[in-house]
């Protein structure tokens, strides 16, 4: 069903934009070595990465976590692009995800196709007593920062394993499941019907890895529940790619 969705939005999105002509840029800027961030802005006219790895590019365009993108060259591994998307006039995000696609079969020759295989996951809902405060930033970001910091030190001898704090500004219920995804390592998918942005800070955080303290942790806070079951999850598959030249 997913698959259909995402079909019917490229066709919708795509017949919407079939006067729109964009300027496609695209430019390496490191190899293997450079420190890994992926960073993203966004107006109306402008969809623009930063030394991104073409995966994330890719998963970004298509709604696929990066370690969803299976048979990546070297390249993707090694290598980091600087890519935009500039139209003449206002955009949707999900106009300008239809010309990224765009821009990854022009620029970077890419050619895929998705499988589904039945596996475990976790849908993200709303509990009884969800606890969330509005956020006071004004803009979208593409890629939020969930930042962790020990907690302030005090008197009372600690007992138990070290906990961390987690911050988050601006950030909707879509990018808790996607942030949550990396600490659980399955799929995580947002039931919550929650909408809007917020500013959160969850303590009880593992330093290390650990999933099942990391749902405790949420749960705690923001009073979100998770539940274990199992769908079909997709994987894009490449079949075909090339390294990008500059501009």
């Amino acid at each position: 069903m997913r698959g259909g969705w995402a079909l019917c939005a490229l066709v919708i999105a795509g017949g919407a934009l079939a006067q729109v002509q964009p300027m496609f840029e695209v430019a390496k800027v490191a190899s293997a070595g450079k420190p890994y961030r992926v960073r993203a802005w966004r107006t109306p006219e402008r969809l623009e990465f930063s030394a991104a790895q073409a995966a994330d590019i890719i998963g970004f365009a298509y709604g696929f976590p990066a370690d969803r993108v299976d048979r990546r060259p070297q390249w993707m591994y090694n290598d980091y692009f600087d890519v935009a998307v500039t139209t003449p006039s206002a955009a949707t995000l999900a106009e300008q995800k239809v010309l990224l696609q765009k821009l990854l079969e022009e620029r970077f020759g890419l050619v895929m196709h998705r499988v589904s295989r039945e596996g475990p996951a976790y849908y993200m809902m709303a509990g009884p007593n969800v606890k969330l405060t509005a956020s006071t930033e004004g803009e979208e970001v593409l890629y939020p920062e969930f930042r962790t910091r020990l907690p302030e030190p005090t008197k009372t001898p600690r007992s138990g394993p070290m906990r961390l704090i987690c911050t988050a500004k601006h950030v909707s219920m879509s990018d808790v499941a996607t942030w949550m995804y990396s600490l659980v390592k399955m799929p995580v998918s947002d039931e919550t019907r929650i909408t809007g942005f917020f500013d959160l800070e969850i303590p009880g955080m593992p330093i290390n890895s650990n999933g099942d303290v990391a749902i405790e942790a949420v749960r705690n806070t923001l009073g979100l529940e998770f539940e274990l079951k199992k769908e079909p999850v997709e994987t894009l598959i490449i079949d075909g790619s090339r390294e990008p030249g500059g501009n």
